[in-house]
């Protein structure tokens, strides 16, 4: 107490301190829906930070690489209930740009409401709570990026620290050929346009492989393209369970009840049990032998254009390429080495998420005094940091989110400890906190939130949907207790209600 006393007349001295309402940093799909969700307990005209180290909103979609597309129709990926400013077919998947611009264009509505200034190009040093004379505050001190100095220092009731998903962007693989290319998805359709007749080597399985392949064939179909799958991805059937037309009312089921499905099918200790159901029952390729799931969609034809257009695909992982009197070999994991043609491309596609060699930093759901509220995977709500902060910034303003059972899981410890427990654990974990959150918080409230897969589907197939919810929800929580305080007990990792 003394230590940060001392430190409020440090900074109160200095005269530098400003005050706002609400301080959010990160201006990511998190940190936007945050924003948007505190717009409806902040009085009009109250003064709102958004700090953010990007030169714009929009968080990864300023960097990700050009031909990246949403996995679910765009209507469902939004801010709040702001709907997309176009007349695209409701089932389009929003590229990288138009993405970006979206997001861009949910600050209207928040200027509209409150006195929004943003602070982009910046980094933060220091988030904490302090004590004042007006009681515990959160003291934000923020930067340029780049810069140590000068740095702003701010005081609010409340800061969001929006930081997201531990995401760091991908790297060209350091091979030791110097006979081959090695590349990033952002720099993919530059080299291929300067190696027209060259052979592309997809590195990884999992999204960003799968755009790159279908990206790289709708630039040329003739391109030998060769895929080092690891243990291979699953993927959610976008046709059987996002259906187009009249199918909306007959076919495909509710992603609220996929997430049951998993959520009860998952003991605790049984992940591989649970991701052989998901694989054949849930996936684009059943009969496959992929080992992991991350929750990406794709649709049938996607999956039969990629399997038409691959000339192999190495269920193995890249250790290295080096240089023989034969010419460039790709050694793999198993020991094989392969003889690839000199001028070959290997994209970087093993994924940006939990990939750093440090986890993110525990930044805690909710401090001590209720100042500050992390929305992060090292504390998680949800394994979307964008459906967190929506519901976390509601639940927080409504007095709602402490007590009520929800539960906090440190998904990046359990990620890189063993990825199909994750599977079967942040499936129950998003599962129980819908149910409590639909306990909690009004229908209409409820129905706000665009990011809800279920939104796809016609109002009384969403009604019944919720019936059916509710009408299970006693023993389906108490399923989802059980499993998650069995994972807390098996990793050791933090993995309890939210108290």
């Amino acid at each position: 107490m003394q230590d940060q006393a001392a430190a409020e007349q440090t900074w109160r001295a200095e005269g530098t301190t400003e005050t706002f309402d609400l301080v959010v940093v990160g201006a990511g799909v998190a940190g936007l829906n945050a924003l948007y969700a505190a717009t409806d307990y902040l009085p009009k005209g109250a003064r709102v930070l958004l700090i953010d180290q990007k030169q714009g909103p929009g968080g990864m979609w300023n960097t990700a690489y050009d031909f990246v597309r949403l996995h679910q129709p765009h209507p469902m990926f939004t801010v709040g209930d702001v709907k997309w400013d176009w007349a695209k077919p409701r089932d389009y998947l929003a590229k990288r740009d138009e993405v970006q611009t979206h997001l861009a264009s949910a600050l209207g509505p928040v200027s509209n409401a409150v006195e929004l200034e943003a602070a982009f190009q910046q980094t933060v040093v220091e988030a904490e709570e302090v004590q004042t004379d007006c009681g515990y505050q959160a003291k934000v001190v923020f930067r340029p990026n780049g810069a140590d100095s000068p740095t702003r220092t701010v005081l609010a009731p409340l800061a969001i620290h929006a930081q997201g998903l531990n995401y760091t962007e991908a790297a060209p693989l350091p091979l030791a050929s110097s006979n081959v290319v090695s590349i990033i998805p952002q720099n993919l359709r530059q080299t291929l346009n300067a190696h027209p007749s060259a052979r592309l080597v997809v590195v990884g399985g999992g999204k960003t492989g799968m755009d790159t392949i279908l990206a790289a064939l709708d630039q040329d179909p003739n391109r030998k393209i060769s895929l080092i799958n690891g243990s291979g991805t699953n993927f959610l059937n976008r046709t059987k369970y996002i259906p187009t037309g009249l199918k909306r009312w007959t076919k495909g089921e509710l992603a609220s009840r996929l997430f049951r499905d998993l959520a009860l099918n998952f003991d605790g200790d049984n992940e591989d049990h649970t991701l052989s159901h998901l694989r054949t029952a849930h996936s684009t390729d059943p009969a496959g032998q992929n080992g992991t799931f991350l929750y990406g969609l794709q649709s049938e034809k996607e999956r039969a254009e990629i399997d038409a257009g691959l000339s192999a695909t190495l269920q193995d992982y890249l250790e290295d390429v080096t240089d023989g009197s034969n010419g460039p070999a790709m050694m793999l994991r198993n020991g094989t080495k392969t003889p690839v043609e000199a001028g070959t491309i290997f994209v970087n596609c093993t994924g940006s998420f939990f990939r750093g060699a440090q986890m993110a930093d525990a930044i805690p759901l909710l401090s001590p005094n209720r100042t500050l509220i992390g929305v992060n995977a090292r504390d998680g709500f949800h394994f979307l940091t964008s459906v967190a902060a929506f519901f976390m910034t509601h639940l927080f303003y409504r007095g709602e989110l402490l007590g009520k059972g929800f539960y906090r899981l440190d998904q990046e410890a359990l990620f890189r400890q063993n990825r199909n427990a994750w599977v079967g654990a942040s499936a129950a974990q998003a599962y129980l906190n819908q149910v409590i959150a639909v306990q909690a918080l009004p229908v209409t409230l409820l129905d706000r939130c665009g990011l809800d897969l279920d939104r796809w589907y016609p109002f009384p197939r969403r009604v019944a949907g919720l019936l059916k919810m509710k009408a299970s929800a006693k023993q389906d929580k108490a399923h989802c207790c059980a499993t998650l305080n069995r994972v807390a007990d098996r990793f050791g990792i933090r993995c309890e209600p939210i108290e």
